[in-house]
């Protein structure tokens, strides 16, 4: 009951948030370019609330949640169909805006949706901290008698490659050779010396994932992965490739728990297109943290949301153009499932996923789909080239055709939930 009222509750904040900043966006920016709001609407269909402020504007959350708009004095729906159709000019109105102030507006709903992202991945550092430099040992998760590390150790070389104030622990681990061990240079009560211990990224079990494959074969969190199938397992990403190649056949899993030897035969299962055995891993150590200043939040919140920018549009483009599997395409019911674990796992981490929603949201918006703020810029753009709207009848052919490519995608990404 308590995942069900998270799924619910999650994918309900959700929503809220992500499709009001984004209608906030066209709201303000048409009150700054002279287009007067008359309702701004949580959801389509009939309001089941809704109140009228000072200004004649109606505020009102509706029955369906699947968006939201703000409609505009002269607006026949929520489309603005009449916006750049023919008809009188009403003082306020789209219609009344020049062609740049309309673009404006189109682009600010999904422009406030990026910038509510890196506003999230900017928030996130004070939150988490960032890693200090010179990176120091806070934790050391696996026995310190095996690993030769220690608390306070600072870590100036791993295997001969030198840490550096710019490196991460993903930059690092990339550099390292394939062993099960490697040599750490450190500095200890201000003395340089070596220690020998496994790789950061150790194939130790975390968490193992109720109704797993590995919890039926008996894993628990602690054990220590050797072999699959007879290959060495040195890192996690050996565990993720090995298993992520199975098709699902039965391996044979050879781990260490508490200094014994254990095997397991173990079938990967399938889910979202990939085969999992169900286990979370635990880094050999963890590094302390420190307040980053406020440019270098900024900065860090600018690159993470490029990195999901530049990941999202070559998804996108994969799965529009066919080059990608239809199983990547997530629908609602995915979307809330991992809505509801994001608001279990913390504050910090339901950040991170609106900020992912968010700029998805705005990306999404921007399609060439007359339903969408990408089909308003289409339709101002064909405008501005031939000097004269489109006839209100086509726009209104091209708007029952954009609702059924939205209906269609979201059709099949619910499909996809159930099936894949």
């Amino acid at each position: 009951m308590i995942d069900i009222l998270a799924v619910f509750f999650g994918i309900i904040l959700t929503f809220l948030i992500v499709v009001v900043i984004h209608e906030l966006g066209h709201f303000f920016t048409a009150r700054m370019v002279g287009v007067k709001p008359e309702i701004f609407s949580v959801g389509f269909g009939k309001p089941i609330w809704s109140r009228t402020d000072r200004h004649g504007i109606i505020w009102q959350v509706s029955r369906i949640p699947a968006g939201g708009y703000v409609r505009f004095i002269g607006d026949e729906n929520a489309a603005s169909l009449s916006s750049v159709a023919d008809g009188p000019v009403i003082a306020g109105s789209l219609k009344a805006a020049s062609k740049t102030a309309q673009a404006f507006i189109a682009i600010a709903g999904p422009l406030a949706n990026v910038i509510f992202t890196v506003v999230a991945l900017s928030v996130l550092p004070f939150m988490s901290g960032v890693t200090a430099y010179p990176w120091t040992v806070a934790n050391v998760t696996h026995s310190s008698d095996v690993t030769g590390l220690r608390v306070g150790d600072q870590l100036v070389a791993v295997a001969n490659e030198e840490i550096t104030s710019q490196d991460t622990l993903g930059s690092l681990l990339s550099r390292l050779p394939s062993n099960s061990e490697v040599v750490y240079q450190i500095e200890r009560d201000g003395v340089l010396r070596a220690e020998i211990a496994p790789r950061p990224d150790l194939p130790l079990i975390g968490n193992v994932a109720d109704g797993s494959a590995a919890a039926d074969a008996g894993l628990q969190p602690g054990d220590l992965l050797k072999t699959i199938d007879g290959e060495p397992v040195h890192a996690w990403s050996d565990l993720q490739r090995i298993v992520a190649a199975s098709d699902g056949d039965p391996m044979t899993f050879i781990y260490d728990r508490n200094g014994s030897e254990m095997t397991a035969q173990i079938a990967p299962r399938q889910s979202d297109g990939s085969w999992l055995v169900g286990v979370g891993g635990l880094p050999l150590f963890t590094l302390a943290t420190e307040r980053p200043g406020i440019g270098e939040a900024v900065q860090s919140g600018v690159s993470r949301s490029w990195d999901l920018l530049t990941n999202l549009v070559t998804g996108l483009a994969g799965s529009l153009t066919g080059q990608n599997d239809s199983c990547d395409l997530d629908g609602p019911i995915q979307i809330a499932s991992v809505a509801g674990q994001a608001i279990q796992l913390g504050p910090e981490t339901f950040l991170l996923f609106l900020a992912i929603i968010s700029l998805g949201l705005g990306v999404l918006n921007l399609l060439p789909v007359p339903i969408l703020d990408g089909g308003h810029l289409m339709l101002l753009g064909y405008e501005g080239a031939t000097g004269r709207p489109l006839g209100k009848k086509i726009q209104a052919v091209l708007f029952i055709g954009g609702v059924t490519v939205i209906v269609f995608l979201m059709l099949t990404a619910t499909v996809n939930d159930l099936t894949c």
